[in-house]
């Protein structure tokens, strides 16, 4: 890695790099699961997509996050996610947003 890159760019970078690896996989497997069991994956992610974007409003939820203002930040990316996630398999309730590296 270049010398030029701080430390704590580094380590942003880091998580950066690990989150997309993780986010690749995890589509890989869903599209997998799309293939064997496509009516049970939409069920599943829509339970998923509702569950957690009102989970992050709720205090008892993510403890560490104390900001009402990130609690609704977190709950509306979630939904922004997760519907692009389903607009992305065709799934009804699906709402195409663009992609950001």
């Amino acid at each position: 890695m270049p010398d030029d890159v701080t430390p704590e760019r580094k380590e942003i970078l880091r998580l950066r790099a690990r989150v997309v690896s993780v986010e690749r996989a995890a589509l890989a497997a869903l599209e997998l699961v799309l293939r064997i069991a496509p009516k049970e994956l939409e069920v599943f992610l829509e339970s998923r997509r509702l569950d957690l974007s009102r989970a992050y409003l709720d205090e008892t939820f993510a403890s560490d996050l104390h900001d009402p203002a990130e609690r609704t930040f977190l709950a509306q990316e979630v939904e922004r996610l997760m519907r692009n996630l389903q607009a992305d398999m065709d799934f009804k309730g699906g709402i195409s947003s663009p992609e950001e590296g």
